[in-house]
């Protein structure tokens, strides 16, 4: 049983939708409302389960951690899913550890469907995340500078 808590209003659906769900936008809708399961996002690519497990942890019993790998490599690119037994824990974390800091990271949580076989794989055309392909900026954390913006700085470009 958890210690923390509730505020209303702090757990609600977010507007953002997965556009690779597979059902309705209602069957959606209802298994988000019903749903114990948090998509962590903005990880760093070196952030362990542990460290996840322990944050999560203080906000009830974490059933699953599901860290997501870059579907290339096999190694970790930035997101996880973590899965509670009870949906009041899953909002407990929902309300008290979205936007906190890990790793030196502020990490985002929403809402999941429920996690399915395969979603642990990064989506992007290179095996990780799409926003990682694109970025622009050097961001350690998350492997250096964008996959795509990589490939086009030749050497002499980055000294």
């Amino acid at each position: 049983m958890s210690l923390l808590k509730q505020s209303p209003g702090s757990a609600d659906i977010s507007s953002y939708r997965d556009q690779h769900f597979k059902g309705s936008r209602s069957e959606q809708e209802r298994l988000l409302k019903q749903s114990t399961t948090l998509y962590i996002g903005n990880l760093s690519f070196y952030t362990t389960e542990e460290q996840i497990h322990e944050l999560f942890s203080r906000c009830g019993d974490v059933k699953r951690i599901i860290m997501g790998l870059d579907k290339v490599r096999k190694t970790p690119c930035g997101f996880c899913f973590v899965e509670y037994y009870t949906r009041p824990d899953a909002e407990n974390a929902m309300r008290y550890v979205n936007g906190t800091r890990l790793d030196d990271r502020i990490i985002r949580t929403d809402w999941d469907a429920g996690f399915k076989e395969g979603r642990q794989y990064g989506r992007g055309k290179t095996g990780g995340q799409v926003r990682d392909e694109y970025r622009t900026d050097f961001d350690e954390g998350r492997g250096g500078y964008g996959k795509i913006v990589a490939t086009k700085i030749r050497p002499r470009d980055s000294l």
